[in-house]
């Protein structure tokens, strides 16, 4: 570490964005501390193979059940992951970069996301990497768009094309204290392609980005446009999902 770094933190001690403590002199990690890293929850396996979502069980004999989670999105949605599960400290870290204008946040974010597994043939077919739009009116408030901090940090760190492929076509209210059917009602024809982008999508296989997954609904509308538009498929990165209630298999 350069010696002037060293001495500023031994005065003005930086702070970990995910608990308030602070982070030790000379320790690597910025924004986050190496505690906060270690405890993000890790979605725990066994997961649903095609969205991710942990999948309880009963340790009786099973049969293959259809999840709840993913059983309505489109059919064109060929995978989702996310880094880890809307809980301390992840929800902290993830409000810090949406409302509280840490916007460097998102580089350790990315980070997190870029190391999640996919499916073998999405890390074959998906090259061009597009984050979910905000409206003009958050990104005049917020100074950037999360989604596309996070998606342009992911793209660099796994070697894909980033393309602002979508559009907000409406002004949506907040998705964060509405129901699972309010959610899908409040983006239905909420998004619109950008101009000049159809060459990029012809046949792709797109990974969409946000910052959080929670019902899906946001993703399987963008997902409707980016289709219509000659997409092949899309899949779903994350940096967090909510967690939910799930069947119980038995």
């Amino acid at each position: 570490m350069p010696l002037g770094r060293a001495l500023l933190d031994l005065v003005f001690a930086p702070i970990c964005l995910g608990c308030d403590g602070p982070i030790a002199p000379g320790d690597a990690a910025r924004l986050i501390c190496r505690r906060c890293r270690a405890r993000l929850p890790v979605p725990p396996a066994p997961l649903c193979a095609r969205c991710g979502a942990p999948r309880l069980r009963t340790g009786r004999q099973e049969r293959e059940l259809s999840c709840r989670e993913c059983e309505h999105w489109p059919p064109a949605v060929r995978a989702a992951r996310s880094a880890c599960l809307l809980l301390p400290p992840a929800d902290r870290v993830v409000h810090q970069l949406k409302y509280r204008g840490w916007w460097a946040l998102a580089q350790p974010m990315a980070e997190r996301m870029a190391a999640v597994a996919l499916p073998p043939d999405v890390v074959a077919e998906a090259r061009v990497v597009v984050p979910v739009p905000t409206t003009a009116a958050r990104r005049r408030e917020r100074g950037y768009n999360q989604a596309e901090l996070l998606a342009r940090g992911y793209a660099k760190r796994t070697g894909r094309q980033l393309l602002r492929a979508l559009e907000r076509s409406t002004g949506a209210s907040s998705q964060t204290s509405l129901q699972p059917a309010q959610r899908a009602a409040n983006v239905s024809s909420a998004f619109r392609l950008a101009a000049g982008v159809e060459r990029g999508l012809l046949a792709a296989h797109i990974i969409l980005v946000d910052d959080v997954l929670t019902t899906g609904a946001t993703a399987g509308e963008c997902t409707r446009v980016l289709v219509a538009a000659g997409a092949r498929a899309v899949s779903i990165v994350t940096f967090a999902r909510a967690p939910t209630v799930r069947e119980v298999p038995t």
